[in-house]
């Protein structure tokens, strides 16, 4: 109640809805990262078998990042029939809350240096379909013997330090620092 004065104190502020500000650190990853997949699909098109592959030892960024870089591995883990992800007891700790439904599936190994490699080839060793496609997301080139089983694309971690091996193995290679790039440069 306002001392003669008609309404309400409150009516002289301008109020705004607080979810359309979204200032959390790393959300202009996560949008431009799933942006991205919206607009330009990794999966192949048809009905093959879908495998993806995550190395967690590759995706080892600051966390901003780290989130974004889960975003599109959880959105490409329900798009697939078989979705395995790996790395040292780090890399699996840091990126579990991130992974939502996929979080306890997570294998962690060992410090030697191709454990997480092959814990996800044994993973893709499992699927007994002759259509199969595979989705890696990694640098190694430990997964070029992939291509050999189904069409392979790259989720690359960054180019510049991807196997020349994969690359060559690769139907399509995607950069995740390019698209990460584009967010850095529009800040």
């Amino acid at each position: 109640m306002g001392l003669g004065i008609d309404g309400s104190p409150w009516d002289e502020y301008e109020w705004v809805r607080l979810e359309d500000f979204d200032d959390r650190p790393g959300q202009r990853y996560v949008t431009a990262a799933l942006d991205a997949l919206a607009r330009d699909p990794l999966w192949l098109p048809g009905d093959a078998t879908r495998v993806l592959l995550v190395d967690l030892d590759n995706l080892r960024v600051e966390p901003v990042r780290l989130q974004a870089r889960m975003a599109m591995a959880v959105v490409l883990a329900r798009q697939a029939d078989l979705a395995s992800f790996a790395g040292q007891e780090g890399s699996v700790r840091r990126a579990r809350p991130a992974l939502e439904e996929f979080a306890e599936t997570a294998v962690a190994v060992g410090h030697d240096h191709n454990e997480a490699d092959e814990a996800l080839l044994a993973a893709a060793a499992t699927v007994t379909s002759d259509d199969v496609q595979f989705l890696v997301v990694s640098n190694d080139g430990i997964f070029a013997r992939l291509a050999a089983r189904g069409p392979l694309v790259v989720l690359s971690p960054g180019s510049a330090a991807l196997s020349d091996q994969l690359a060559d193995a690769a139907e399509r290679v995607v950069d995740l620092q390019v698209i990460e790039g584009g967010v850095a440069a529009t800040r």
